[in-house]
């Protein structure tokens, strides 16, 4: 039944009736409060509409939310696991490497410790080989103390060139 129903109803009349103008003024006011009422109603039944659809949104956005959470959540573990891949990497990359400088700079040492060990030897033997063009010039020089002034400039001429020698043939080692 609508307001106008309300308004519009007709009823028979008796002898001793109903107010006809009282009947029709409460009806009317039961029309405008019907009116009111189902203006009321429809507006909360589209407001109760406008909320679910609200509600509807807002259940959607979160569960965006929660994808985007779990999401950020899983890129973030595995950032973390990749970080940590990473510094294990590092670490174990810097190991080797500690391992390779360390091993060459043993490999370093005992190529210097066999240079020196060379270098001595060739040390001693040339310091044998001039210790002995001296002491063969020398017994020269005893045997024939007769040799004439020239004779014995020649012989440490000589003796001179060899130890040159002798002392280039020891820096050509050393290098």
């Amino acid at each position: 039944m609508t307001p106008d129903d309300i308004i519009n109803r007709e009823f028979g009349t008796r002898f001793r009736g109903y107010d006809r103008d009282e009947v029709d003024g409460f009806l009317e006011e039961i029309a405008r409060a019907m009116t009111a009422v189902i203006k009321e109603r429809n507006e909360l039944r589209d407001e109760v509409v406008s909320l679910n659809n609200r509600l509807l949104q807002i259940k959607a956005e979160e569960e965006e939310i929660k994808r985007s959470i779990l999401a950020a959540q899983r890129m973030s573990d595995e950032l973390k696991e990749q970080a940590k891949k990473e510094a294990e990497l590092t670490v174990e990359q810097a190991r080797v490497d500690a391992e390779r400088i360390v091993a060459d700079a043993h490999r370093e040492a005992v190529q210097l410790e066999e240079r020196i060990r060379k270098l001595r030897m060739v040390q001693r033997e040339a310091v044998e080989k001039i210790r002995n063009s001296f002491e063969h010039y020398l017994r020269m020089l005893d045997d024939d103390m007769a040799l004439p002034p020239a004779g014995v400039d020649e012989t440490l001429r000589i003796a001179a060139t060899e130890v040159r020698a002798i002392q280039d043939d020891e820096q050509g080692q050393y290098k």
